[in-house]
């Protein structure tokens, strides 16, 4: 951290400024959490998507007309 050579600093996606483990340990948790987040929102946003996908098809097939018109 604080011993580390000016390539390895340059080259690296994060740098930490101190040498405390606390640091390391909060940017991998924040990191962890961000990830976590994204999964949780693309596994909603497929859902949804699915759910309105099967929809229009279904009532298509069925109801010779879409259940969403413009306005």
């Amino acid at each position: 951290m604080g011993s580390g050579c000016e390539v390895a600093k340059d080259s690296s996606d994060i740098i930490i400024l101190d040498d405390n483990f606390k640091s390391v340990f909060r940017a991998t948790q924040y990191g962890r959490n961000l990830i976590d987040n994204i999964r949780k929102f693309l596994q909603y946003q497929m859902t949804v998507n699915i759910v309105c996908l099967l929809t229009v098809m279904i009532s298509g097939a069925s109801l010779g007309e879409t259940p969403f018109n413009v306005l």
